[in-house]
């Protein structure tokens, strides 16, 4: 029998906790492929009782099919392994996520993360961060993504993220300088030009704005965003047809946009020159 990876857990988790920044793609498996991935590992443990990692098959199975109570039972026989213990945290992280108990999440990654340090998994680091930075604890969150940084030395999103945790504690040159590290990391990553467009548009630099919404085009030509913040900037500059025609292509990369749509809507009929 093969089984779904033993991070499986964690990248369904990471996908759910991921900005609004860049669309996802659904990696999660649909009910029937879990019932039966749960009935072979259940078979398969018959045959090897107390494998630590068929157990942490098991456990990430129940979780995801919404077996909660099962799928703590066995994070707490994982527990007891001296080896594979930790990964109970990422089992209950994930099971208080759906109860949407956020605090509970935090604190079961924070523990795993503190038990492993730097040898800590990438995705479960960035989780707690992201979690963190949503409920507005920009402090809290800025080690973790520092710690993301350090255990990913070429991830543009942890130091993205470390940007906004300086936006929302008032520093805004650390955090531009944090969107152009993430840049020269990955010239391809559109929303730190987006976070530095936005940071220009605010001082009344329109034309600088525009610069940097129009590298977050050509650094990701799939980017709603992106294609909003330029649309949204050469209405307000004048230049109605290029305004249009982005907010038309932003909406043609993401269906559900209410704040591009609203302004299409508003410029078509009240026709914004």
């Amino acid at each position: 029998m093969k089984y779904l990876p033993a991070l499986w857990i964690l990248l369904v988790f990471f996908a759910s906790c991921q900005p609004a920044v860049q669309e996802q793609k659904n990696t999660i498996p649909d009910t029937d492929s879990l019932a039966t991935a749960i009935n072979n590992i259940k078979a398969d443990l018959q045959v090897k009782p107390g494998d630590p990692e068929l157990r942490l098959y098991l456990a990430n199975a129940l979780a995801e099919h919404g077996e909660y109570a099962a799928a703590d039972s066995v994070a707490a026989l994982l527990e007891q392994d001296s080896a594979q213990g930790f990964q109970a945290h990422y089992v209950r992280a994930f099971i208080a996520l759906q109860q949407k108990d956020t605090a509970a999440s935090i604190r079961h990654l924070s523990a795993v993360i503190t038990l492993k340090g730097k040898a800590s998994e990438y995705e479960a680091v960035m989780m707690n961060a992201d979690l963190q930075l949503a409920k507005g604890a920009a402090k809290d969150a800025l080690p973790y993504y520092q710690l993301a940084g350090t255990i990913d030395s070429a991830s543009a999103e942890a130091l993205y993220g470390t940007g906004k945790c300086f936006e929302q504690l008032h520093n805004p040159a650390k955090a531009a300088a944090a969107y152009q590290q993430a840049i020269l990391r990955n010239p391809a990553y559109s929303p730190a030009y987006i976070a530095l467009g936005l940071q220009e548009e605010a001082k009344g630099r329109a034309e600088a704005a525009l610069h940097y919404f129009n590298q977050a085009a050509k650094a990701d030509p799939t980017d709603a965003d992106a294609f909003y913040h330029r649309g949204r900037t050469l209405l307000a500059a004048g230049n109605r047809p290029a305004g249009l025609d982005d907010l038309t292509k932003a909406l043609s990369f993401r269906k559900n946009f209410p704040a591009a749509k609203a302004l299409l809507d508003s410029a078509v009929a009240n026709n914004i020159q």
